[in-house]
C-alpha cells in the first residue's frame, strides 16, 4: 500500500523540499488496486522541477531549439505543398530526414542525461515506497511540464523563422520572389508529436535501472554505473552495425545517385549502433588507456582514465553528440562534393563536341544559323535547360505530392557526334522523332519504366505532354535526368534563346557576337554552379551542426556539474585544485579523442560507397578544411564544456 504509515510530525508538513510530498501523512490510504493520485504527482514533479531546474536548464534550452529547428520546416514543407512549390518541398522533405533523425537523438540524450544524474533521488524514493510506477509516473509529468513551458517558447518563433531563409530560396531558385510561406498550427503540432514520444522515451529507458530493481538494491546502485548493457540493446547494436555496413556496400550494386544516396544514410547507422554500445565501447578504451599507464607515476591521469572507465555511461552521453557533430558535417560536404566532382567527370566525357559557344543574353537562333554556316564548323546542336514538372506517382489522392519540379535539356538536331550520355537501353537519336524523350536511369530507378513507356510532364501556363521513352543513360549529373529535343515542346514552352552551342570544328566567331570556351573551361564552370547551388544546402548544414553544437556543449556542462559532490569529496582528501583541473583536462581529451574516432570511423564506409558509386574509384571524399574545423570545435567544445564547470565547482577551500 502506498504510501506506507508514517509519524505524524508538524515540521515534515512544513518542509517544502521536492521530497516532501512523500513524507506527509495520510489520513486513508487508497486500496492497493487504485491508481496514484494524480495531484500528488503533479505536486511532487512541480517541485522536483524547481530544485532540480539547474539540470533541467539544459534539456529545456534543446526542447526550445528542437521546437524552433522542426517548426520552422514544416512551415517550409507546407509551404511548399499548399503554395505549389514543388521543389520546395523536395528540399525542406530532404532535409527533414536528416534533422528529425538528428533531433530525435539529441532531444532523447539530452533528457536521459539529465534524469540519469537524479538516480540517486529515483534510489531513495524508492527506498521509502515508491514503486516502480510511481517513479515512472514522476518522470513522465516532469517531461510534461518541461514541454509544457519549452516547446511554446521554441515553436512560435520556428513558425516565422522560415522567412530568414528567404533571400536563399530565392537566389537558388527554390521558389519565385514574391512568394509568402504559410503559417498554421499544423507544423507546431508535428514537432511535438515527433519531439515528446523521443524525450519520454528517453525518461523512462533512465530511469528504467532503478525501477526494474528492489528498493535495497536501488539505494547500492543508485551512485554507481556499470558498464554493461543488457542483450536486447546488444543485440540491437550488432542488427545497426551489421545493417549500416551492408547499406554502405549499396553503391557496389547499384550505380548513380540512387545507390549513393542509400550509402549516405550508413554513417547515422554505425553512429546509432555506435551510440548504443557507448558504455562497452568507451569502459574498454578507458580500460585499456588506464592499464596502459599503471606505471605512470601523473595522478591525474590515472584519476582521469579510472573515472572514465567507471563512468562510461556518464560520458558516451557526451561522447556521441560531438561525433554526431564531426559525422553529419563530414559526411554531407563530403556528399556534396562527390556530387560536384562526378558531374565534372560525366560533363567531360559526355561532351565529344570540341568547342562550348555562348553569349551573354542566350544565342539567339539568327546566331545559331550563323555559326552552323560559318566554314569550319561542322556540327552545331542548340542546349538549353526548360523548367517543367514531371509525374513520379500515380496515385491520385495527393495530387500535389505526385509531381516533381526538374529540368529538361532541351536540345535542337540530332546530337550523334556531340552527346555521348552512356545511353544503357535505346539510343539518343531516336530523339529526332516527335513526341519522344530520354531518361536517366536515376529518375526511373523504382518506377519500372523503360524504353517505349511514357513519361508526364506540365510547363507553366497548364500545358502538358506525354513523350514516349526512347533512351535511357547512365550520365544524369551531367545532363540531367530528361532530355528532349526542342520539337516535342508545346510551343509556348520553347525556348526563345539557347543556353550554349555544342560545335564540332573551330572557327573565329566572333563577329557573331558569340564567344566560344573550351570544353574544359565549361565543365568547370558547371562545377562552380553546381557548387553555387549547394548554398542553401550548406545553410540548413550549419543551422543542424549549430544545434548539435549546443546540445554537446550543454550536455558536457551537465554532466560536469553534477559532479560537484565528487569535486568536494576529492578536496577533502588532499587533491589540489591543480591536480584536479589537469585530471578534467586529461578527461575532455579523452572525451574528444574518442568522439573523433566513433565520427571518423562512421564516415568512411559512406564516403567511400559514394565515392565508388559515382565516381567508380576506391576513395574517401573528405573536404579535409571542413573537417579540421570540425574536428577543432569538437576540441573546443570538449574542453571548455568540461573544464569550466570543472573549475568554478572547485571554486573555494574544502570543507572539512
Amino acid at each position: 500500500m502506498w504510501p506506507p504509515p508514517r509519524m505524524k510530525c508538524s515540521s515534515w508538513q512544513t518542509d517544502d523540499s521536492p521530497t516532501s510530498w512523500w513524507r506527509r501523512p495520510r489520513v486513508r490510504s487508497p486500496p492497493a488496486s487504485s491508481s496514484w493520485d494524480d495531484s500528488p504527482v503533479w505536486s511532487f514533479a512541480r517541485s522536483a522541477v524547481r530544485a532540480y531546474r539547474s539540470s533541467l536548464v539544459g534539456s529545456i534550452l534543446i526542447v526550445v531549439s528542437a521546437a524552433a529547428l522542426l517548426t520552422a520546416n514544416g512551415v517550409l514543407m507546407e509551404s511548399g505543398l499548399r503554395g505549389d512549390a514543388p521543389l520546395l518541398m523536395a528540399v525542406a522533405a530532404s532535409f527533414a530526414g536528416t534533422a528529425i533523425l538528428v533531433v530525435e537523438l539529441v532531444v532523447a540524450s539530452t533528457f536521459a542525461s539529465a534524469l540519469r544524474q537524479r538516480n540517486a533521488q529515483f534510489a531513495l524514493l524508492r527506498a521509502v515506497g515508491a514503486t516502480p510506477r510511481q517513479v515512472r509516473s514522476m518522470v513522465t509529468a516532469e517531461v510534461v511540464i518541461v514541454f509544457a513551458f519549452a516547446a511554446p517558447l521554441g515553436a512560435i518563433p520556428g513558425l516565422f523563422a522560415g522567412q530568414l531563409l528567404m533571400p536563399a530560396l530565392v537566389s537558388g531558385g527554390v521558389v519565385p520572389a514574391g512568394f509568402d510561406l504559410v503559417i498554421s498550427p499544423l507544423p507546431v503540432i508535428g514537432a511535438l508529436v515527433l519531439l515528446f514520444p523521443a524525450a519520454l522515451l528517453a525518461g523512462r529507458l533512465a530511469a528504467r535501472k532503478i525501477t526494474k530493481v528492489s528498493p535495497t538494491e536501488a539505494v547500492r546502485g543508485g551512485s554507481a554505473e556499470s558498464s554493461g548493457i543488457s542483450p536486447a540493446r546488444r543485440i540491437t547494436a550488432i542488427t545497426l552495425l551489421a545493417i549500416g555496413i551492408a547499406v554502405a556496400g549499396t553503391p557496389l550494386v547499384v550505380s548513380g545517385t540512387v545507390g549513393s544516396a542509400a550509402g549516405f544514410t550508413s554513417a547515422f547507422l554505425l553512429l546509432g549502433a555506435a551510440a548504443l554500445a557507448g558504455p562497452v565501447i568507451v569502459g574498454a578504451i578507458a580500460r585499456r588507456a588506464a592499464r596502459a599507464t599503471r606505471s605512470s607515476s601523473n595522478a591525474a591521469a590515472m584519476l582521469a582514465l579510472v573515472n572514465s572507465r567507471g563512468f562510461s555511461r556518464r560520458l558516451t552521453t557526451a561522447i556521441i553528440p560531438l561525433a554526431l557533430l564531426l559525422a553529419l558535417g563530414t559526411v554531407q560536404t563530403g556528399a556534396n562534393g562527390t556530387t560536384v566532382e562526378a558531374t565534372g567527370l560525366q560533363l567531360r566525357a559526355g561532351l565529344e563536341s570540341d568547342v562550348i559557344i555562348t553569349s551573354p543574353g542566350g544565342v539567339t537562333a539568327e546566331q545559331a544559323a550563323a555559326v552552323a554556316s560559318t566554314p569550319g564548323i561542322d556540327a552545331v546542336v542548340a542546349s538549353s535547360m526548360v523548367p517543367a514538372e514531371v509525374k513520379i506517382d500515380s496515385d491520385t489522392e495527393l495530387e500535389a505530392l505526385s509531381w516533381e519540379q526538374t529540368g529538361l535539356r532541351a536540345v535542337t538536331g540530332s546530337t550523334s557526334g556531340l552527346i555521348d550520355a552512356d545511353e544503357t537501353a535505346g539510343s539518343l537519336d531516336d530523339l529526332t522523332d516527335p513526341g519522344t524523350i530520354a531518361v536517366s536511369a536515376d529518375s526511373v530507378f523504382g518506377t519500372g519504366k523503360s524504353v517505349g513507356d511514357t513519361m508526364e510532364l506540365r510547363f507553366d501556363g497548364g500545358t502538358g505532354i506525354s513523350p514516349t521513352i526512347v533512351a535511357v543513360y547512365d550520365r544524369g549529373l551531367g545532363f540531367g535526368d530528361y532530355i528532349i529535343n526542342e520539337s516535342s515542346l508545346p510551343a509556348p514552352n520553347k525556348p526563345a534563346v539557347a543556353d550554349q552551342l555544342l560545335a564540332l570544328g573551330s572557327a573565329d566567331l566572333t563577329s557573331l557576337g558569340v564567344q566560344t570556351v573550351s570544353v574544359d573551361d565549361f565543365v568547370q564552370e558547371s562545377q562552380a554552379g553546381a557548387a553555387t547551388q549547394q548554398q542553401l544546402g550548406a545553410i540548413l548544414l550549419f543551422v543542424l551542426i549549430f544545434f548539435i553544437a549546443t546540445a554537446a556543449a550543454n550536455t558536457l556542462v551537465m554532466l560536469t556539474s553534477s559532479r560537484k559532490p565528487e569535486f568536494a569529496l576529492l578536496r577533502r582528501i588532499g587533491t589540489t585544485r591543480t591536480q584536479m583541473t589537469a585530471m578534467i583536462l586529461i578527461e575532455s581529451v579523452f572525451v574528444m579523442a574518442t568522439a573523433l574516432v566513433i565520427g571518423t570511423l562512421s564516415v568512411i564506409p559512406a564516403l567511400g560507397g559514394m565515392a565508388y558509386g559515382m565516381l567508380g574509384v576506391f576513395s574517401v571524399a573528405i573536404d579535409w578544411p571542413v573537417y579540421g574545423a570540425l574536428a577543432g570545435s569538437v576540441m573546443l567544445i570538449a574542453t571548455v564544456g568540461m573544464v569550466a564547470p570543472a573549475m568554478l565547482g572547485t571554486r573555494g577551500r574544502a570543507r572539512s
